[in-house]
């Protein structure tokens, strides 16, 4: 009995890690992102955009002062750039070249998460608005926030 429950045991974990194997070698197969927030598509443009392009789609609603008036701010240990354009501040990280454990990447994951970002972990919070790897800022906005919000949102979105 003991060896038919040991042969037994070992046909199922087999047959299990073929099943593993099968499932992930599938094309429909797609394997998770740790860096796509809840409700977002991750074949929407807004992945491979620059900052550049993204306030210049802005810019061309008129929502924002022309992109090269930008101011760039500080923003090592929060993110890969950020800038202020017209009191609104936009957030970029490069999620191909993050490290793990960083507090780039521990802003990141928050944003994600919890739609905050917890500045440099020292309990300053700012509530942001995120799209794909760019998140904005508008408490310094000096326009229409409603209007700014949507736009951001919309940008690099599949139609």
């Amino acid at each position: 009995m003991k060896r038919f429950t040991i042969f037994f045991s070992i046909l199922l974990a087999l047959g299990f890690a073929g099943l593993l194997a099968y499932v992930a070698a599938s094309p429909e197969f797609v394997p998770p992102s740790q860096f796509v927030g809840e409700g977002e598509d991750p074949d929407a443009p807004i992945w491979d955009m620059t900052m550049d392009e993204v306030l210049a789609e802005i810019a061309a609603q008129g929502l924002i002062d022309d992109p090269s008036t930008a101011i760039s701010l500080t923003s090592d240990g929060l993110c890969t750039d950020s800038r202020q354009v017209s009191g609104a501040e936009f957030y970029w990280w490069d999620l191909d070249n993050l490290k793990e454990g960083s507090l780039e990447e521990t802003s990141y994951k928050s944003l994600k998460a919890e739609g905050i970002i917890n500045l440099y972990g020292n309990g300053h919070i700012i509530s942001c608005v995120h799209n794909g790897p760019f998140a904005l800022w508008m408490d310094l906005y000096e326009g229409d926030t409603k209007a700014l919000e949507e736009a951001f949102r919309a940008v690099g979105q599949s139609k």
